[in-house]
């Protein structure tokens, strides 16, 4: 008889299983049918390893995380009961269940356990299986992929533009559109990890309040106070005693009175690049704040796309976006954190393309259309369809394994818009039959 104590596994070859059961129907422990429509992605950071997986179990479609173990009884030992971080997985995939109690979240609650080897030794013919979309260039041609990638890109595109709309629709005035815009640049500096609290900052410091006030230190002060990012508000109440800090310090007493302030546990700190801090970006933003100044934000951006020559001004765009960033944050990634060699920019090409295709362009094509602005509208959807490939992300990556691309292919920004929109909308939908990617 073969018994889990002669064999060896590992948790890596158990995730390469769980990554092929697809489309039968399997059984928990808990003798409740589970049907597999998504894996989800591979999780490169903390927490669950598999995100935005697409289950069927009580005949219900559930969508969450999958932790997968060697053995049932890692999820205690491996202490993530205790752990808010997994109080999204819906199924806890092993290969042998030797675990007496349930897996229980952190909130309490009890999850389904997958285990593979009961399933494998009844249900055999279950692998390999494929997702319909693997390997995709074996049965379509590269102009074909691509013009397909290029519709799900628009299609995300105007989803961006239409979303901007209900915004402004939502404050129910035309005059608050730069804070529509403002609040989408800040979530768009806030990567994953932090995008809740730039939006969170931006609401707690709107734009018309921060544009009223005079100074790129003020700007500063406003926002690094009310983010709850100044020094003093942070460590205990470290005082930093730099010429600089200081004076931000001074300003954020006499000015911000009356915020309501944020906390520094209210960001997230943990697996970023010191570059890519919430500091430097909230001071990249006061950068931006002071050069569009004189005829504010919405309409300094808004100009920038009706100026962007065609068809590939993506430049002139990241150009107006791009800040070197000056005096002390040339040299420190956070107060008092000072670097011993030259670093880059507080906002670089790399981010400040990310910006321009992912808000800066849908909401000038929603503007040109409500202002009737047509040379607007039109920059901005043929800035965006030839705008070249941003830096890969953990979607662009996934989703390119996943279709099997063995090479990079030369992609534009809007193909890769249309692996995400593809991935948001049909992977991680469970919808496959309906994908268009899927033939």
């Amino acid at each position: 008889m073969i018994t889990r104590n002669r064999i060896k596994f590992s948790e890596k070859q158990a995730a390469l299983i769980w990554q092929q059961v697809l489309r039968k129907e399997l059984t928990s422990t808990e003798d409740e049918p589970v049907s597999v429509i998504y894996p989800g992605r591979t999780n490169g950071d903390n927490g669950p390893d598999f995100r935005d997986a697409v289950i069927v179990n009580k005949s219900h479609l559930t969508k969450g995380d999958v932790e997968v173990h060697v053995k049932s009884s890692d999820w205690y030992s491996h202490e993530h009961h205790a752990d808010a971080e997994y109080n999204n997985v819906i199924l806890h995939v092993v290969m042998w269940h030797d675990c007496n109690s349930a897996t229980l979240l952190q909130s309490g609650k009890p999850v389904p356990v997958l285990c593979l080897a009961k399933a494998l030794r009844h249900q055999a013919y279950l692998l390999p299986c494929r997702l319909p979309c693997f390997q995709m260039l074996d049965h379509v041609d590269r102009q074909t992929l691509e013009k397909l990638l290029n519709t799900a890109g628009e299609e995300r595109f105007k989803l961006k533009a239409r979303h901007f709309q209900a915004e402004i629709l939502r404050f129910a005035q035309k005059e608050e559109a730069g804070q529509v815009l403002f609040r989408g640049m800040m979530r768009a500096l806030g990567y994953a990890k932090n995008t809740k609290p730039f939006e969170d900052l931006a609401d707690r410091m709107p734009l018309n309040s921060i544009e009223s006030r005079e100074g790129l230190a003020l700007k500063q002060a406003l926002l690094l106070g009310t983010a709850g990012l100044l020094p003093s508000q942070r460590r205990q109440g470290k005082f930093v005693m730099e010429k600089e800090v200081r004076e931000l310090e001074q300003m954020w007493q006499s000015a911000g009175k009356k915020v309501k302030t944020m906390r520094e546990s209210d960001w997230n700190f943990s697996h970023i690049y010191p570059n890519n801090s919430p500091v430097r970006r909230i001071v990249a933003q006061s950068y931006l704040l002071e050069r569009y100044c004189q005829g504010k934000l919405l309409a300094g951006i808004l100009q920038l796309v009706k100026e962007a020559p065609l068809p590939k001004g993506h430049h002139a765009l990241e150009n107006g976006l791009t800040v070197a960033g000056d005096g002390y944050w040339r040299d420190h990634f956070d107060f008092d954190v000072r670097s011993k060699t030259k670093i880059s920019a507080l906002l670089g090409n790399s981010k400040a393309g990310e910006i321009a295709v992912n808000v800066i362009l849908p909401f000038a094509f929603f503007w040109g259309k409500l202002a009737d602005e047509t040379k607007l509208t039109e920059n901005a959807i043929e800035l965006y369809r030839n705008y070249p490939r941003l830096a890969e992300n953990c979607i662009t990556r996934h989703m390119a394994k996943q279709l099997g691309f063995e090479e990079p292919f030369d992609f534009t920004a809007c193909h890769q818009q249309g692996l995400i929109h593809v991935f948001r909308n049909y992977c991680r939908e469970g919808r496959c039959s309906q994908c268009p990617l899927a033939g």
